[in-house]
């Protein structure tokens, strides 16, 4: 034997998996394989490459690499004593990634012909089969962390961009009021320069806060609304308030009318109408903005409501009840910005008066997820989901239903199987439904599918005994 192969042979021995393989066993692997060289940055393998050998790093380091759209991501290394390529048993076909050589290294490969030889040494094969069960064990957990990682990433961006638009709408809101605070001392002389009877002050305090009280109105179509304005300017304008203009927006959008400034004419001296008209507007502008700066943070707190519902923060690992309308419409909140995107409608039909049923909810919301996650992905521009549950015969069902292209007949029995994916390389990792179908059989509970084109419905089943 060759002093190289001879090497090959020791370092065999000196790993781990093979300790317990008798050394004619490894000399007649290495006899029956051959010993390859690579150099630094050389790629070993592309996606798509057909792989036919089983190969052992003797010496050195290779650097996985999944290609993520127009970039790659590195998800680990094989090392000094990894095996890798096809082992015995193993259905693997091509390889996924590209395989890059980061330091010198040989490799011993071994190609598949030899498979059937192999099998007759016991402790040669018992030292593959460990590896190929460590192998899944692996890249099932990492592609599963991956999974939740990508999934994180894509609600993160969702509520993020979510609480975006009310943050900013109360910085714009506490901004211009903070800007109309500062011109108050101006308008407060004017007000106090006003000599008016407490009967006059009641009678416009009344009118203002009554308007005030019903908030601002999106009644009116536009033709409406700009009608109103300019009525209210030319009344403005005939009564000595040049600045009506800046005026008639506000007072148009409290329904503010020619009748209703009629009124504080008759109550207030010509000579201080435009002071206590602006007064007017003043007040109405600042409960807009009140009323703007509160609704955009009520929908924070609801967002993070939600976020806390779905993440199922302060709460225990056990089972415990299922609020189903509320779980699933925090989950809908949290794949709210992706939906808008495509101008999705999804429906929630789940009556308030259902049945208790119990499991673990964290989990549960994984479900959702990817089962919404899909349907949105699946469903045209302005396409429509329901989410609909009904209690019948001791369970509880729940019907997630879209109006997609439908999964094709071939494609149907393989949904639920691990790493199988009709989505492009890098955009997922066959390992969304495969999860669902576990979380669901851990409820005792079944998931089944029907599709055709124009529809696809997926029909969960769970005891209400469990």
């Amino acid at each position: 034997m060759s002093t190289l192969k001879e090497f090959a042979v020791q370092k065999l021995h000196s790993f781990p998996q093979f300790e317990n393989v008798p050394l004619d066993q490894l000399d007649w692997l290495v006899e029956n394989s051959r010993i390859c060289t690579y150099m630094t940055d050389e790629r070993i393998m592309e996606p798509g490459t057909e792989v036919d050998k089983m190969f052992i790093i003797l010496d050195g380091r290779i650097r996985i690499q999944l290609p993520r759209g127009s970039s790659f991501t590195s998800i680990g290394d094989f090392v000094t004593g990894d095996i890798s390529g096809r082992l015995p048993f193993s259905r693997m076909q091509s390889t996924l990634a590209h395989l890059v050589v980061m330091e010198d290294t040989t490799i011993l490969e071994t190609h598949e012909d030899l498979f059937v030889e192999i099998t007759k040494r016991y402790e040669l094969i018992e030292a593959f089969v460990h590896s190929l069960s460590d192998r899944i064990r692996s890249f099932t957990s990492q592609q599963q962390q991956n999974e939740k990682l990508v999934a994180l990433g894509k609600l993160s961006a969702g509520v993020a961009h979510e609480l975006n638009n009310p943050a900013s709408a109360m910085v714009r809101g506490a901004t211009e009021l903070k800007k109309r605070l500062s011109q108050t001392p101006d308008k407060f002389k004017s007000v106090m320069s006003i000599k008016l009877t407490n009967d006059q002050i009641d009678a416009v305090n009344d009118l203002v806060f009554k308007k005030a009280g019903r908030g601002s109105s999106n009644q009116q179509s536009l033709m409406e609304r700009t009608a109103l304005e300019d009525e209210l300017t030319d009344w403005m304008e005939d009564h000595g308030v040049e600045t009506g203009f800046e005026y008639s927006e506000t007072f148009a959008e409290y329904c503010f009318n020619t009748e209703d400034l009629e009124f504080v004419s008759s109550h207030v001296e010509d000579e201080y109408l435009p002071a206590v008209l602006g007064w007017i507007e003043d007040v109405l502008t600042t409960e807009k903005m009140m009323e703007e700066i509160e609704d955009s943070a009520r929908r924070i707190s609801d967002l993070v409501s939600s976020v806390k519902t779905y993440s199922h923060m302060d709460r225990g690992t056990d089972k415990e009840v299922v609020e189903l309308k509320k779980v699933l419409k925090s989950t809908v909140t949290m794949l709210n910005h992706k939906a808008k995107q495509k101008k999705v409608e999804i429906e929630l039909n789940i009556p308030s008066d259902l049945s208790e049923f119990y499991g673990y909810v964290s989990e549960l919301n994984q479900v959702w997820t990817n089962l919404l996650d899909n349907a949105i992905d699946a469903v045209p521009q302005n396409g429509k989901i329901e989410v609909k549950a009904e209690e019948k015969n001791k369970n509880m069902y729940l019907f997630f239903k879209d109006n997609g292209s439908g999964i094709p007949e071939d494609v149907l029995p393989k949904i639920f199987d691990p790493f199988f994916t009709t989505k492009d390389v890098g955009e997922g990792t066959g390992l969304g439904l495969d999860v669902v179908h576990k979380i669901i059989e851990k409820h005792g509970a079944s998931i089944d599918v029907e599709s055709k084109p124009g529809q696809t419905t997926f029909e969960l089943c769970f005891p209400l005994n469990n």
